[in-house]
């Protein structure tokens, strides 16, 4: 501890960390609508659940482990109603982040250093900027929970067991893959105490073991015999190869697609420097969890238990971790300057991501405008004009249709409705026109319309896979919503006819032609004639 003796205010690391916390969070609170892919999904199930059962849907609460939004979000909305309470919600998830592996330097080192102020910056990974509430979030809340572990190492009594045995529980049901990250964390520590602490011994390390198994049995019986059965096939797809470099990119990022390359290399650098040089240290109960992370960050499967980007969960819980781990051996003066150069670079990335945030703000608040020539009840179909939009992201629009449901009470397929997976789901005939699964989850292009109304799935082979719901979907749908930014337009098929022209998307009225197979319609439409998919 004399590494980091008292200088200037009291506390004022601690104080560093709430700074973090506090600007990475201002994004959220200068746009209506933070450009994450799945947060337009994610409100509009917020609303559905808190309004409750309608003509359109039902909810459907079972032992999901994937709820922490879907309970806390629809509870606080009825205090400060959806919007506030879905920002309130991503806010608490940044502040575990930043202050949650905080906490764990205090716990190992009895005081709160600099150190924890670089992990910091992993608060802004792939998670957070795509948008996975609940994995965030519980990611966040493990670092909690870890922390209280380490702060009562010494205590194994019974009460210890039943609350972390809680603790666990309600992670679990927040999110599977953080309960699975912070048992991975749990084992490392226990391993390397064995290690310092009992000489090695077997007996020993079988207490520590079986402390670890208690406390995850209630989730382990949940997830056995609780889970509800998924639409998912359950595969699991490693994909190592194609993945690595994803897996560095999502360590950090100050906008969607938009990786930060170089500070993730100089924080490693740095502090690899620094532990040569003997001016930083890691704490030996942790290097058995942060290997574990390791090992997960570089070898997690893209896809299991049906879902997609498992890949992008642990690597940068291992930063965060790997500085909660450190203690920086250096001057007062130094740690302090240190100190204020980290909160402007936090500051930095803060306004990038709002500006970026900004510029979709504006695109989504003149969508919003435009619903008010949607009729209520509709069903509408997003659909992308690839070669309009070129090599920009088209991810922050997939869900963008989802806007329009708390506000027009509208269906989109793309809604999160996976069975065994998400609360809302959609009543029949709605539901057979959906994404049942994660790899039904992006929009068709333009220039497969034409082959989706004759019912020509072959000719795409990933139609079959990703869009089979949209067979004859001209049967099934009435408006689309086209987006195509502001690049040269594909041609528009014949079975669209425009409804309104903005600036970087087109609502279209679907009108099956005689070209077309016509079908029975799932339901009369006030948007065009009843009778236009008769058989």
């Amino acid at each position: 501890m004399a590494w980091e003796r008292d200088w200037a205010p009291r506390h004022w690391t601690g104080f560093t960390l709430v700074a973090a916390a506090l600007m990475l969070a201002a994004p959220l609170w200068s746009v209506w609508a933070p450009a994450m892919p799945d947060y337009p999904a994610h409100l509009a199930s917020f609303a559905m659940i808190r309004q409750g059962d309608a003509a359109l849907y039902h909810l459907h609460w079972s032992f999901v482990p994937n709820l922490a939004s879907e309970v806390l979000v629809p509870l606080l909305a009825r205090l400060t109603g959806v919007v506030a309470a879905t920002k309130l919600f991503l806010t608490a998830a940044i502040f575990l982040w930043v202050v949650g592996p905080g906490a764990i330097h205090r716990a190992l080192y009895g005081r709160t250093g600099i150190s924890p102020l670089f992990g910091s910056f992993f608060a802004y990974n792939a998670n957070f900027i795509w948008g996975f509430f609940n994995y965030y979030f519980a990611a966040g809340l493990s670092f909690a929970i870890f922390a209280g572990w380490i702060a009562t190492d010494r205590r194994n009594g019974p009460a210890r067991l039943a609350g972390f045995a809680l603790a666990v529980t309600a992670l679990y049901f927040c999110h599977i893959f953080a309960a699975a990250s912070l048992l991975l964390m749990l084992t490392g520590f226990e391993v390397a105490q064995n290690i310092r602490q009992d000489n090695r011994s077997l007996t020993a390390l079988a207490r520590r073991a079986a402390a670890v198994a208690l406390i995850y049995v209630p989730a382990a019986l949940a997830f056995v015999l609780l889970r509800p059965r998924s639409n998912e096939d359950g595969s699991v797809e490693f994909n190592l190869a194609d993945t690595m470099l994803d897996r560095f990119e999502s360590l950090m990022q100050h906008a969607f697609d938009a990786s930060d390359y170089a500070l993730p290399l100089i924080l490693f650098g740095g502090l690899a420097l620094a532990l040569v040089l003997r001016k930083a240290r890691l704490h030996p109960a942790m290097w058995g969890a942060l290997g574990l992370l390791l090992l997960g960050a570089v070898s997690a499967p893209e896809w299991a238990l049906g879902g997609w980007a498992v890949h992008l969960r642990l690597p940068a819980v291992f930063g965060a971790l790997l500085f909660a781990s450190a203690e920086l051996r250096m001057k007062p003066p130094v740690r302090a300057s240190l100190a204020a150069f980290a909160l402007m670079m936090i500051a930095a990335n803060a306004i990038l991501l709002a500006q970026s945030w900004m510029g979709y703000d504006r695109h989504y608040r003149e969508f919003q405008a435009a619903l008010g020539e949607v009729p209520r009840g509709s069903r509408l179909l997003t659909v992308l004009d690839g070669n309009a939009i070129g090599g920009r992201s088209d991810q922050p629009y997939w869900h963008m249709s989802e806007f329009a449901i708390p506000e027009r009470g509208v269906f989109t397929p793309l809604l999160f409705t996976t069975k065994g997976q998400h609360v809302v789901q959609w009543n029949q005939p709605y539901a057979r026109y959906a994404a049942k699964t994660a790899q039904q989850g992006s929009p068709p292009d333009i220039d497969e319309l034409e082959f989706l109304a004759r019912g020509r799935m072959d000719a795409d082979a990933a139609m079959k896979e990703s869009v089979p719901y949209l067979d004859h979907f001209q049967c099934h749908f009435d408006i689309a919503v086209l987006v195509h930014l502001d690049g040269k337009r594909s041609p528009v098929p014949s079975m669209l006819r425009l409804r309104h022209a903005g600036s970087f998307f087109s609502l279209y009225d679907i009108l099956p032609g005689p070209e077309h197979r016509t079908g029975e319609r799932s339901e009369p439409s006030s948007v065009r004639p009843s009778n236009a998919c008769r058989r």
